[in-house]
């Protein structure tokens, strides 16, 4: 195996200038975890500028402030002595890093070593590669789902845990849930009506106005908070939960145990909450636009877009995540724990048999259930716009 074989190995990490400040070299190292970052010049890398040696620069200055802004980076620079080739055996590489302050080298691509930028790919931490040569290579970004049978988890190439029917079944419980949310709430309404009604004939169809804004906002956000109250109650919240604590120990490479997977957070950037935060705050922010819109002249129109727009912006990664945490996911059952446990396991054995494996776009999107899900998710539509019609007419032509 090679370093071209191993995904995420190389990191990528543009070179300084000679010019550049030893102020900007230390910004650049801390915000790309890197203990060395490689200098060049018209072309080629003529050094690397070491962690190490900027402690030992603060350390024997009186004003390290001061000196980490006036010194450039060509007075503190090292020369180059090693560079490695991604078409290397990594068991070649691995006496390369023997050297204390070798955290870092260069990459080049193809046979040849030359300190080329043209052929500079990035930089390979000692720790990465420690872990690729023993087995424990880095582990691509994971995406999961969770499904009415267990958790999923995607590689994007790899894919471990619930089949692709238990992913149409997650479309479809949702489609379900959303029903039922809006059953409830139009039955609340019809119920309501009777209660309020005086008793005096229903007004033609023609002489009713056009339904209200205020009334179309307070179904559709009736409908929203009851789906989530159902969704908080259904078995998925669980699972989905186990599936968040999994990825996140994964991810920060704890074993996969209870006593480790119960301390992870619930909560996950990457979640798809977010992006159904989003489109609530949106549809929202759509009613809301619309409302202020008649009468307004444009001024106020785009003053109040200008502000709706800012509130989503500023808000909907922190309403997802206050749904992931209060809504859609909670605390998992030990047995889903479990079970979540071992599909990380599976995806991770197939991860250190095939390290390099890669998908094309349709396989990609294939394993990251999206298509399944979607497909049980307008199935059940499909069978609440027509057979729920057809069903109705079948009876009441039974019952005479």
């Amino acid at each position: 195996m090679t370093l071209r074989d191993v995904p995420n190995i190389i990191r990528p990490a543009p070179p300084l200038a000679p010019e550049d400040t030893v102020a900007k070299a230390i910004r650049l190292l801390r915000a790309r975890g890197l203990p060395a970052i490689p200098v060049a010049q018209d072309g080629r890398l003529v050094g690397l500028v070491h962690e190490m040696d900027l402690i030992r620069l603060t350390v024997d200055v009186q004003d390290p402030r001061a000196s980490t802004r006036s010194l450039s980076v060509s007075q503190i620079m090292r020369p180059i002595e090693v560079v490695l080739s991604d078409a290397d055996p990594l068991s070649a590489l691995a006496p390369l890093f023997r050297d204390p302050d070798a955290g870092a080298a260069p990459v080049a691509a193809g046979d040849g070593r030359q300190p080329s930028f043209g052929r500079y790919l990035g930089m390979v931490l000692r720790r990465d590669l420690l872990a690729a040569v023993t087995g424990e290579a880095l582990t691509p970004p994971i995406a999961g789902l969770a499904t009415p049978f267990g958790v999923y988890l995607t590689t994007g190439a790899l894919r471990a845990g619930a089949s692709n029917l238990a992913l149409a079944a997650t479309g479809a419980a949702l489609m379900a849930i959303n029903l039922l949310a809006g059953g409830i709430i139009y039955g609340l309404a019809v119920i309501a009506d009777r209660l309020l009604a005086d008793g005096s004939p229903p007004a033609p169809a023609e002489a009713i106005g056009a339904i209200p804004l205020w009334a179309t906002v307070l179904f559709h956000g009736l409908q929203i908070a009851v789906f989530l109250l159902l969704l908080r109650l259904s078995p998925l919240t669980g699972v989905h939960g186990a599936e968040h604590m999994v990825v996140r120990a994964i991810e920060e490479g704890e074993d996969l145990v209870p006593e480790k997977l119960r301390t992870m957070s619930r909560v996950h950037p990457r979640c798809g909450t977010n992006l159904m935060a989003l489109l609530i705050l949106l549809i929202i922010a759509q009613q809301f636009f619309t409302s202020l819109s008649d009468g307004a002249d444009e001024a106020t129109r785009l003053l109040a877009l200008f502000v709706l727009v800012m509130i989503v912006l500023l808000t909907w990664r922190r309403l997802g995540a206050g749904l992931q945490r209060w809504v859609t996911t909670r605390r998992p059952s030990p047995r889903q724990l479990a079970s979540a446990a071992r599909v990380g396991e599976a995806l991770l054995d197939k991860v250190r048999a095939d390290p390099g494996a890669r998908a094309r776009f349709p396989r990609r999107l294939w394993n990251s259930g999206f298509p399944q899900v979607l497909t049980g998710f307008l199935a059940i539509a499909l069978v609440a716009d027509y057979g729920l019609p057809a069903l109705s007419t079948i009876w009441s032509w039974l019952s005479g």
